[in-house]
């Protein structure tokens, strides 16, 4: 009986020291997975510059750039570089368009609320006017500056334009300034200049603002 006894503590023992070493085991397992991840995790910290210098794409920063002609950017992206490029084209004009549509609208309301003569026109009618008769023409006539195309991991591609106008900045207010007074929008020259003049202001604040 005592022998039988004996057997069986031994076998407890042994068990116990089978399952304390699959438990260190284990625990000196997950430690030496912890210690992988952190100096992995030192080493992405260290190969990681302190600082690094982002540059503007090409087509953005000559949209931004002062100059002589209105310009503006656009971008697509395709699987078919034609279509990109046509579509960032686009973009491009629409951009151009949006642009100079809010400064027309601010200096037309400008121009409601200080006109030195009865008005004829309120500033929506010429502001219409103006889009439609005047802008849509000008924007027609852009010319490509540069293009940027970029090979993406997918397959597909992503374009950038950068167009301007062929007219510059005052042959643009002499085209505007003549469409005023051609169709009657504003009939006194002191209200017209004030009108090209905010609509310059209004340009140089959308380019602050939103061609960032």
């Amino acid at each position: 009986m005592k022998k039988i006894f004996v057997m069986i503590i031994s076998a407890v023992a042994l068990l116990a020291s089978c399952g304390a070493s699959k438990k260190t085991a284990s625990t000196d397992y997950q430690y030496q997975q912890w210690l992988a991840q952190q100096q992995q995790s030192q080493q992405s910290n260290q190969q990681r510059p302190g600082r690094t210098m982002r540059t503007l794409e090409p087509c953005i920063e000559l949209a931004q750039a002062d100059a002589e002609n209105l310009r503006a950017y656009g971008t697509a992206t395709s699987y078919v570089e034609k279509v990109a490029l046509n579509e960032a084209e686009r973009d491009a004009r629409n951009r151009l368009a949006s642009m100079i549509k809010v400064a027309v609208e601010g200096a037309a309301q400008d121009y409601e609320q200080n006109a030195n003569k009865n008005l004829k026109n309120t500033a929506g009618s010429i502001g219409e006017a103006i889009m439609s008769q005047f802008v849509a023409e000008e924007i027609s006539n852009t010319r490509i500056i540069k293009t940027t195309i970029y090979d993406l991991a997918d397959g597909s591609v992503q374009v950038y334009v950068c167009l301007e106008m062929k007219t510059n900045k005052d042959d643009f207010d002499k085209n505007l300034n003549h469409t005023l007074d051609r169709d009657g929008l504003i009939e006194l020259q002191y209200d017209r200049d004030r009108f090209i003049k905010r609509m310059e202001m209004g340009l140089e604040d959308y380019k602050q603002k939103n061609m960032k």
